[in-house]
């Protein structure tokens, strides 16, 4: 695109743009085969398949349903939104070829014509109306509903052009319709999108056996001219990092990632033939707390478990330093800060953290049973135990209890677990992805047992912050709450994945978002 067609967003915390009355944003269309300059290489070959190994199968294929981050490399291939991120993580067009905004809370987009859904169901505004009706539907239950909470309304103006108009300024809003699969669009009139997807997207479902493999084929009718190159994409999906190592090694993949950087680190030491991309510091290990009860509605407990906590020790020993010590929102996620390591409570003292626990009521120290982490995670598994040895320390025990990645998410979502709980956060969006979840009137602060309506406060006037110097504020000032109250316990920032691919695939692009959107622009060259 050219300067004057891009879209320049740091108002909303990435990018700045120039509004004179009305922000206009017009993109003729991407040219056939361009790849960005990052991955520009010699002329594409046609066909062939690619195959992932994949950690973890799909929980779920509806992206108004879905909360697991490993579905997202499927939806990202299988639908599209009206907007996308780029290679450069910026906001560009793709079901939608522009918008207007008239005002800070009406965005109207124009609709790319001739767009067919995977099951030849034509793509006009009225599947745009009805994504975002069924995301708002509280019947639907989908955990996007409170990140588009400010949508008002959508309206059809006509077939090829629809008008979003908030109830409030949201300098997410942008990002968040960029987002695979929060802002993706769906078909009207299909039904079982869990099992069945379908969407607008380069690949379209084939099969899927858990456990074993899933598989995509070409979409023929895919707007973008020439794309994809591949034919077909499998996932092959393994359980642990030697098998997928094995895997890599021996050629029966093409590309993969990894969980730990020491074992990333091993591998592409050893094999000067594979390409990798160094992960990007946008992840958060958190412990959630459940605050519906005793003790943990006792802010005292909750100071204590922060005080007792080293969180240098546990990035030293888990991750060799990969990462830092912050807390809850990634400085990637919005700029003016350096990730907020300085915490109130989050200096190791043991002594301190005895004093509250007698405060409380439990000076001989406290059990509060199990301690629920991702099996599948050894990374989360590792920190866990160093964080029950030094909770010791100050007289508070847990029991380490590794469970399968879908029942404890919806252990998480729903707050069906007694006290504590780890599941780390993928990338997102923009702060406001993290944060909203624990606000009070939402699912997911409601299962938590929040009540802080001052913080709730907070946490929407953020939102509607449009200058980025003040919105880097009023999230530091969010998150000092969140720590001083010990809401969530953050105990570093680290990559979600380390990448990995042999340099016959072509074309490919690792993204801060570790979603692998870029395989539409992958070729293989052997």
């Amino acid at each position: 695109m050219s300067d004057d067609q891009s879209l320049d967003l740091s108002r909303t915390g990435f990018f700045d743009f120039d509004r004179r009355g009305l922000l206009r944003f017009a993109v003729a269309g991407l040219a056939a085969g361009v790849a960005p300059e990052a991955f520009a290489q010699s002329v594409p070959k046609r066909g062939g398949r690619l195959t992932i190994g994949a950690d973890a199968d799909p929980i779920g294929l509806d992206p108004g349903t879905v909360t697991a981050f490993s579905s997202y490399d499927f939806t990202a291939l299988l639908y599209s939104g009206l907007l996308r991120w780029n290679a450069e993580m910026k906001v560009e067009s793709d079901l939608a070829t522009g918008f207007e905004q008239p005002n800070d809370t009406t965005y109207i987009f124009h609709l790319r014509s001739g767009v067919k859904f995977h099951n030849g169901q034509g793509f006009d505004a009225e599947d745009v109306k009805y994504t975002f009706d069924r995301i708002l539907n509280p019947a639907t239950a989908s955990p996007n509903a409170t990140i588009f909470a400010s949508i008002k309304s959508v309206s059809v103006i006509d077939p090829m052009t629809v008008r979003f108009e908030l109830n409030a300024p949201n300098a997410a809003f942008l990002s968040y319709m960029a987002t695979n699969p929060v802002g993706v669009i769906v078909p009207r009139g299909v039904g079982d999108l869990v099992t069945k997807p379908v969407g607008t997207g380069p690949f379209i479902f084939v099969s899927y056996e858990p456990n074993q493999q899933f598989t995509l084929k070409a979409n023929p009718d895919y707007y973008e001219k020439g794309q994809p190159y591949l034919s077909e994409v499998v996932f092959r999906f393994f359980k642990d990092q030697a098998s997928l190592t094995s895997a890599l090694r021996s050629k029966a993949i093409d590309m993969t990632w990894f969980k730990d950087p020491k074992v990333s680190a091993q591998i592409v030491r050893t094999s000067p033939d594979l390409v990798s991309a160094p992960g990007k510091t946008t992840r958060t290990f958190p412990v959630w707390l459940n605050m519906k009860a005793k003790p943990l509605n006792d802010v005292r407990v909750r100071r204590a478990l922060s005080l007792a906590t080293d969180r240098q020790a546990c990035l030293e020993t888990v991750l060799g330093g990969s990462g830092k010590v912050a807390a809850m929102v990634p400085e990637s996620h919005v700029g003016g800060y350096d990730g907020a390591s300085e915490m109130p409570y989050y200096k190791t003292d043991i002594a301190a953290a005895k004093k509250l626990l007698a405060e409380a009521g439990y000076p001989s120290g406290i059990d509060l049973g199990d301690y629920i982490v991702v099996a599948a995670n050894p990374l989360d598994v590792a920190c866990a135990q160093i964080l029950q040895q030094q909770w010791a320390e100050a007289g508070i025990k847990v029991a380490i209890k590794p469970m399968e990645t879908a029942p404890l998410i919806s252990m998480w979502l729903k707050g069906e677990f007694a006290t504590l709980m780890s599941i780390a956060l993928s990338w997102s969006p923009d702060p406001d992805a993290i944060i909203s979840r624990i606000i009070s009137t939402g699912a997911y602060g409601k299962a938590l047992g929040m009540t802080d309506t001052a913080l709730d406060a907070m946490i929407v006037e953020a939102r509607t912050l449009l200058d980025r110097t003040k919105r880097a504020a009023a999230y530091l000032a969010i998150q000092k709450r969140i720590a001083e109250q010990a809401y969530v316990l953050d105990i570093y920032q680290y990559p979600l994945r380390w990448e990995a691919w042999w340099n016959y695939a072509k074309g490919y692009v690792p993204l801060a978002a570790n979603i692998r959107s870029f395989v539409r622009t992958t070729w293989i060259d052997k």
